[in-house]
């Protein structure tokens, strides 16, 4: 009931993703539907795909905004049965179902149509917006794409988001906030989409993620029906090309999604801070697959990843701190070595001075510990020998004199 309210009409498979992601089958969502009919809380509203649709009635949907946060953004009551549907709101709800099953979101992260104005630009309107503070997927911008939009149409959105993304919150300083465009993740204290969105967990803008689909179009009364095969063929024909659009949307829009290098030499990290993440899939590969599957292209890189890994900088921060503390090291060593080189030899063995003795060789100590030891000792023996050899002179002067003074006869 509370999925019917936010996104209007549902048939029980999308309902199913949304309400019951763990259930097996879509069995248990369709008599839940029986059961609110029954109660007068909801009513079938035409078919699509094949499945019924099922919307609120008043009841229902006044009983449904009683479980919701105040504030929550509810689908309008639909009066009366309705000839036909919308194409690209079932796959806007095929997308919330799948993210869900995938453990990204509930009923009650999730909002459609989602304003965000920039000035001198048409409002941009999110098909859907996931936010879910402390999730691995704090928030995404959800567009779906039904291949109506032209590839300039598509690179515009990422222009407006871009835009909306780089305005000024209201009573930052101006100063301030020009003189952060320079620091990293500084320059998001200023920044207005801080105040409506929770920290995304990476470096950059909160992320936008690009759903694609194929059109559905009408076939002329009387055409014969495709085979299996012929249909299996045109779905494989449908998906490579837009695999290619989104190729097209990619390099159109490198100007929005590339990392600024930094100035520094031998760092190869992008600097992802004002940058806009993009990811990618079709809704053939959410079908196929689920939303946690690796089938998300990150604008950028090569392969296809999970949605948290997509949405990762691997060589933004973490990488440029390797880097830096890479080039710390190889600094240090270089210096180390240029030290080494310059360290003078002991002037008696030629053995490199260690620092104390180099200390010491600045006064004129020139001498390795060992070899000034040696030099003491030699200093110290030669002064003994000179002292002997002096007390000796002095013993032999003083026998000289009192043999004389004997062979004279006299006194001294």
């Amino acid at each position: 009931m509370v999925a019917l309210a936010l996104f209007q009409r549902a048939t029980g498979r999308e309902l199913w993703h949304l309400a019951l992601p763990g259930q097996a089958c879509d069995k248990a969502t369709r008599d839940a539907l029986l059961d609110l009919e029954d109660a007068g809380k909801a009513r079938p509203d035409g078919w699509a795909r094949g499945r019924k649709l099922w919307c609120l009635t008043r009841a229902g949907h006044k009983e449904a905004a009683g479980f919701l946060p105040p504030g929550t953004k509810l689908s309008t009551v639909r009066e009366g049965e309705s000839a036909g549907y919308d194409e690209h709101a079932l796959d806007v709800v095929t997308t919330a179902g799948h993210l869900t099953r995938a453990g990204h979101g509930s009923p009650l992260t999730l909002t459609t149509e989602v304003r965000h104005p920039v000035p001198g630009r048409p409002a941009r309107y999110a098909d859907l917006v996931l936010r879910d503070p402390g999730a691995s997927v704090p928030v995404l911008l959800v567009e779906v794409d039904r291949d109506n939009e032209t590839v300039g149409q598509l690179v515009e959105k990422l222009a407006s988001y871009t835009a909306w993304c780089e305005l000024i919150a209201k009573g930052a300083d101006k100063t301030r906030a020009k003189a952060a465009r320079h620091d990293g993740a500084a320059v998001h204290d200023h920044r207005h989409w801080r105040t409506v969105y929770p920290p995304t967990g990476h470096e950059g803008y909160p992320p936008v993620a690009l759903v694609l689909t194929p059109g559905r179009k009408r076939t002329r009364p009387g055409t014969k029906p495709l085979t299996p095969e012929q249909q299996a063929a045109k779905a494989e024909r449908d998906h490579r090309r837009l695999l290619r659009r989104l190729d097209e949307v990619e390099d159109g829009s490198a100007a929005y999604w590339s990392p600024r290098p930094y100035p520094y030499a031998g760092v190869t990290a992008g600097n992802y801070h004002q940058a806009l993440p993009v990811v990618a899939t079709t809704l053939q590969l959410l079908d196929a697959h689920g939303a946690d599957a690796p089938v998300w292209r990150r604008f950028g890189r090569t392969g296809w990843h999970t949605l948290t890994a997509a949405l990762d900088n691997p060589d933004g921060d973490r990488l440029l701190a390797v880097e830096q503390k890479v080039a710390a090291a190889a600094r240090r060593a270089r210096e180390q070595a240029e030290r080494e080189a310059s360290r003078p030899a002991c002037t008696g063995c030629e053995a490199k001075l260690t620092d104390a003795e180099w200390n010491r060789a600045r006064w004129g100590e020139r001498l390795c510990t060992a070899c000034q030891q040696e030099e003491s000792d030699r200093k110290r023996a030669e002064r003994a020998a000179a002292e002997a050899e002096a007390a000796a002179a002095e013993a032999a002067r003083a026998k000289n004199a009192g043999s004389w003074w004997r062979r004279s006869g006299r006194r001294p």
